[in-house]
């Protein structure tokens, strides 16, 4: 159906008045039914928006700040007719919005989406285009069984299941510049038992071959027998950045049809003749769903002396502090983002508190997940031989010597070999003396190497932050936002008085930011003293500290908004060209921290060399560095391959030295291609002999970290 107006928001109203321009005359009424993730249509949710052809800049402003601050998206929207066939205005939950023109089709595989993307970063806040809201129709055969949804209403009739295209496009993204591809149904489990379910009806042997395998009378009419394989992404919030959400064929695309041998034991029924080791099956890939976790919201209680809890993959770690704040405990794992604790894991995030307490590799003590089934079932069959399992790996033991680490195995796995359903985290008391410090270098190596000597030396830093000159820009220029106009640029600094944070500019020069943490006041200052004369001794300035919270989150402020202060760099007034968070490449490396100095220089080099716009920063203390660099539509190609370049080298650089390609946003589909030259041909064989064990028909997030086809043929 063709719609007016659809207006697309997260659980706010905005009133006609304050957001939509005043001057524009051409408004309309549209009629909705409002629709709601959490609650069926209704006649009391009728109602009535006057809209007008276009959104004003002030509404889109509006409309970013409340998306930026609300961690959980809750979609609404409401859906209108109007006899002129007016064009659909969409504000997104990810502040931008790709028309149907812009998807990539379904299936597409990894190699294609990339040029895909080079070709078509047609990346908007907002497009105004007349379009159906039916999805997108795919040019691949990768759609799910006619019977897939069906079937499972009927295992489990509550279970949410959306096909919603609003729905879909959301989980078919992160919060990086990778392109959206969506997969066709989302759905929301609430329990073990019903994703146990949905994954055994995610392979299926084609009902038709199990009653004529022997007679030669299959699908195809040629005695092979049919495999339908529907590919599986656990979602959490997201929040990745490599790509881990776009819904990908494995491989370069050829085992959308393909014809394989695979071992007769993975058949819950091979037929008469067992005797063959292997025999030819055809597998077709029919599309993709997205797991949604957000259900899983269970918190359980801390016992009196135990330092760690249990909580559900869907929890997110905001509201598991929240939640914990009574017992003086917390979690200390700090990303930045607002993530599930089930997507941390998954990624093996970390963050800007990891030089102390670790990254989640250190902080998970044991987890459940459910793995994939290898015995390949049909409709008809149901055993327990054929049955996902649930497993539970790891203890409450803050140590444990017994067996193969298997949570380990599960943690930065990016959802390729299971779906974490619950997580016991390792908890920590919280600090009851805490100082914040911040110091200026005249150059960036200087305070590179500081950083390093600090670690040398033993000081007990919690954090430890570095920027260079262009991330004190950045947080300059956030701070007057209004490029000129003396009018904006007092409001803006009127708004972070009534913060009571009394922000001012800051001496643009590469800036160490330092926090001490302790149980008394005596042993920070201490750590705190040490800390300042290393500084010293590397020409290191205008060192300060505080202890009090407010003054601490003022001294602080120029790294706590690094990001969007960041993305600013690039805002441009207008509708369109403003660079966004879904236009932004982020880079991630990791060194020793004898080689941070020198490679983050050498970056920093680059990025000014390159004439591309992005600060460097990063959690220095673990050697851990990122760039963030915003795009614009309109940017040239020569531009945008300036900015790729930027990351190769960098990556390039940080593997030279021993590093890694990433150091806490994983690999997904965006950084695959480095891994071989990271681990070489046998790390890589014995990484895909892992997934063919435990994944063998290549369901679980097909495509990244490893390009397998389905039983693919490995050394191992």
């Amino acid at each position: 159906a063709s719609c007016s107006t659809l207006l697309y928001s997260r659980e706010h109203d905005f009133p006609n008045t304050s957001i939509f321009n005043s001057k524009e005359t051409n408004r309309r009424q549209a009629i909705g039914t409002s629709l709601h993730r959490d609650k069926p249509a209704s006649k009391k949710m009728l109602s009535t928006y006057s809209l007008p052809r276009r959104l004003s800049p002030l509404a889109m402003a509006m409309a970013n700040n409340v998306m930026a601050h609300t961690s959980k998206p809750r979609l609404s929207f409401a859906l209108g007719q109007n006899k002129n066939n007016a064009s659909i205005t969409t504000l997104s939950s990810s502040r931008m919005h790709f028309s149907h023109s812009t998807f990539p089709p379904r299936g597409i595989n990894s190699t294609d989406l990339y040029n895909y993307h080079q070709k078509n970063m047609r990346c908007r806040r907002f497009s105004t285009s007349n379009v159906s809201h039916d999805p997108p129709s795919s040019t691949t055969d990768g759609r799910l069984p006619k019977d897939f949804i069906s079937t499972l209403r009927s295992l489990h009739p509550d279970l949410k299941i959306s096909t919603n295209h609003y729905d879909l496009e959301s989980h078919g993204h992160g919060e990086s510049y990778h392109p959206s591809a969506p997969p066709d149904a989302v759905i929301y489990p609430k329990n073990e038992n019903e994703i146990v379910d949905i994954l055994r009806l995610c392979c299926r042997q084609v009902v038709d071959d199990i009653t004529t395998i022997t007679n030669k009378n299959t699908e195809a009419g040629d005695g092979i027998t049919t495999v339908e394989v529907v590919s599986v992404i656990p979602y959490g919030a997201g929040t990745s950045l490599e790509g881990h959400l776009c819904f990908l064929h494995s491989g370069n695309g050829s085992d959308i049809d393909e014809i394989v041998d695979i071992p007769t034991s993975l058949f819950n029924n091979p037929g008469n003749d067992i005797s063959d080791k292997f025999q030819k099956v055809r597998v077709k890939r029919k599309g993709g769903i997205s797991i949604d976790m957000s259900f899983f919201q269970s918190i359980g209680e801390v016992a009196s002396g135990d330092l760690f809890v249990k909580v559900g993959a869907g929890v997110t770690r905001n509201s598991l502090n929240a939640a914990l704040r009574h017992t003086g405990m917390q979690f200390m794992v700090d990303p930045g983002a607002d993530c599930t604790i089930g997507g941390m894991v998954a990624c093996g995030a970390s963050g800007t508190a990891a030089v102390k307490y670790g990254t989640m590799r250190e902080n998970v003590l044991a987890l459940r997940a459910v793995i994939p089934p290898t015995i390949v079932s049909s409709d008809i069959e149901i055993s327990e031989r054929n049955r996902p399992l649930v497993v539970q790996f790891g203890t409450n033991a803050l140590k444990s010597s017994a067996g193969y680490d298997l949570p380990a195995l599960l943690t930065g796995s990016e959802g390729t070999l299971g779906i974490i359903t619950e997580v016991t985290l390792r908890l920590h008391p919280i600090p009851s003396n805490v100082v914040a410090a911040s110091c200026a270098f005249d150059d960036l190596h200087s305070a590179a190497e500081a950083v390093a000597m600090i670690r040398m030396m033993g000081v007990p830093v919690s954090r430890c932050e570095l920027l260079d000159e262009a991330s004190v820009r950045a947080f300059n220029h956030s701070l007057y936002l209004g490029h000129g106009d003396s009018n904006k640029a007092t409001e803006s600094k009127s708004r972070n008085q009534q913060l009571s944070l009394q922000l001012q500019p800051m001496e643009v020069k590469p800036m160490l930011f330092l926090e001490f943490a302790g149980h008394s006041e005596t042993s920070v200052m201490e750590d705190l003293a040490a800390a300042q004369s290393i500084c010293m001794d590397y020409d290191g300035r205008n060192f300060a500290f505080a202890s009090d919270e407010e003054t601490r989150q003022a001294l602080w402020a120029a790294r706590h908004r690094l990001y969007y202060s960041a993305i600013a760099l690039r805002s441009q007034d207008g509708d369109d060209g403003g660079a966004t968070s879904r236009s932004t490449l982020v880079t991630d490396a990791c060194v020793p921290l004898s080689c941070f100095a020198d490679v983050v220089t050498a970056t920093a080099n680059d990025v000014k060399e390159f004439g591309v716009i992005g600060p460097c920063f990063g959690h220095a203390g673990d050697g851990n560095f990122h760039c963030i660099l915003p795009m614009l539509e309109n940017d040239s190609v020569e531009y945008k391959e300036k900015v790729s370049q930027v990351n190769a080298n960098l990556i390039e650089r940080a593997m030279s030295v021993g590093g890694t390609c990433t150091g806490e946003h994983g690999v997904g589909y965006g950084k695959k291609k480095y891994l071989e030259c990271m681990y070489g041909t046998g790390g890589i064989a014995i990484m895909g002999a892992i997934k063919k064990a435990l994944d063998p028909w290549n369901m679980m997030n097909p495509g990244k970290i490893l390009d397998l086809k389905a039983i693919s043929n490995l050394p191992l």
